[in-house]
């Protein structure tokens, strides 16, 4: 029987899970980019390029339209409403946004801030994060705002455009 992450504890839980790079290489190969030109919730342990928001910059309050490329959001997942919200809003003003969020399809934040304002791609192969050994219990989903038109909802098993070797 394999052994699953602690159950999520609002308020309680581990919230800084770092994505690991094998999933953002597939995320960048998806997209057909190169790599972020921001990373809106990390610290200088787990930012996956050289411009980042940390908790004290307070991503929520910052702009995230206005760079020529992408933002990669794996915000805290313990309060997501502020975070999709911030993502809606800044598309609006030309940010192209990718945010990887678990599939709540029943959540208030889904309903107002992702059901006709992202595209939604379903992840079929669960997320191990960096320093676990098991994979995420929960569905995750990558959201993606702004940016070329892709499919509003798509399933994508995301393994098979992960760099091998």
């Amino acid at each position: 029987m394999a052994k699953s992450l602690p159950r999520q504890k609002r308020g309680e839980s581990k919230q800084d899970y770092q994505t690991p790079a094998i999933f953002l290489a597939a995320v960048c190969t998806r997209l057909g980019i190169n790599g972020f030109d921001l990373d809106a919730a990390a610290d200088a342990d787990n930012a996956v390029c050289d411009r980042f928001y940390t908790i004290e910059d307070n991503a929520l309050v910052q702009p995230w339209a206005g760079l020529p490329g992408w933002v990669w959001c794996n915000p805290p997942f313990g309060n997501l409403a502020p975070w999709v919200a911030h993502a809606h809003a800044e598309s609006l003003l030309g940010a192209q946004i990718a945010m990887l969020v678990p599939a709540a399809i029943g959540a208030n934040w889904w309903r107002d801030y992702v059901h006709n304002k992202a595209q939604v791609i379903g992840l079929n192969g669960r997320i191990t994060f960096v320093g676990e050994t098991n994979p995420y219990p929960k569905d995750c989903c990558l959201l993606l705002y702004g940016g070329p038109e892709f499919p509003r909802y798509d399933i994508w098993t995301w393994m098979n455009d992960a760099p091998t070797g």
